[in-house]
């Protein structure tokens, strides 16, 4: 199953938040929203799971607009943590709720997650914990049985038993039941280690898609070190600067071939040191800002 995001805006008085927002999502796809802080990511996943409607677009599921069949939403599921509706309710209320939404729901392995987890099902959601919370969010989401599972900010002020539970789930399920997840997350770490495509939201469009495999095979960050003063053209124009230490830099080369490869060697670094690549060297690239080529070593 695959879910097509086209053309995609909303604004807020008059504010755009999202201009074009295009991306499709298949299902066992795991998918990590990166953006900085007010960037869209939030409003986004709300116009996808229709709590905003947006202003132009569409969003489709096998080429079927979810505005045309509306019913079509039972494939798709978010649950958020902090709905009055949870706050107020025994967990045996909410599970049975989710089992009238979705046709799927997999009631007897929701109970099994919350057994084995010490989750006391006759007590109400407000009692536990925030990372109990996050626990029971994240399971009722997958016992829904949809092909997409859409988490805002899953892994935020988790601990780290609670944060290696959550991803082992979204892992597995991901595998057995062909289930997408779209993760809008500020932990990197966790997106770079479980995500296979990162999408960056950036002035209200996805301004990146990346297939993480496959980038780390066209894009390698260096640590460099040259004679000159000044950095080089080359690595000004066809790199993005992480750091600048002294004279060490810290580049991303995101579309690196021999060709680029021959050129830099030809500008004879002092160091030419290859450095592991991940997500996080991806974000600071994408939103940092380059005015540190224009500057002179010292």
């Amino acid at each position: 199953m695959k879910l097509d995001v086209t053309n995609l805006a909303k604004s807020f008085r008059q504010q755009p938040i999202l201009k074009q927002i295009d991306f499709s999502w298949t299902d066992q796809e795991i998918i990590g929203l990166v953006g900085r802080n007010g960037a869209g990511k939030t409003t986004l996943l709300n116009c996808l799971t229709n709590y905003y409607q947006p202003d132009q677009g569409g969003i489709f599921l096998d080429e079927v607009g979810l505005m045309e069949k509306p019913e079509l939403r039972q494939h798709l599921v978010a649950v958020d943590p902090q709905h009055p509706f949870l706050q107020s309710e025994r967990l045996t209320a909410i599970s049975d709720y989710y089992q009238l939404a979705y046709p799927n729901f997999d009631k007897q392995q929701l109970q099994k997650y919350w057994l084995s987890n010490q989750i006391e099902q006759n007590k109400h959601y407000r009692e536990f914990s925030k990372g109990q919370q996050a626990f029971i969010c994240i399971t009722l989401a997958i016992c829904c049985r949809t092909e997409f599972v859409i988490l805002d900010e899953p892994f935020d002020g988790l601990d780290l038993i609670v944060r290696d539970k959550i991803v082992r789930l979204i892992i597995a399920n991901s595998t057995k039941y062909h289930c997408g997840f779209l993760i809008a997350s500020h932990n990197l770490n966790e997106l770079d280690g479980l995500c296979d495509r990162a999408l960056f939201l950036n002035h209200g469009m996805i301004t990146q898609d990346y297939a993480l495999e496959t980038t780390r095979t066209q894009s390698k960050k260096f640590q460099l070190v040259f004679r000159q003063q000044k950095i080089p053209a080359l690595v000004y124009e066809r790199g993005k600067i992480l750091t600048v230490r002294g004279r060490v830099l810290e580049v991303v080369f995101t579309n690196y071939d021999n060709g680029l490869a021959t050129d830099l060697a030809a500008l004879e670094p002092v160091l030419c040191e290859e450095l592991p690549l991940e997500l996080t060297d991806l974000f600071k690239a994408e939103y940092r800002s380059t005015s540190t080529g224009k500057k002179v070593l010292a």
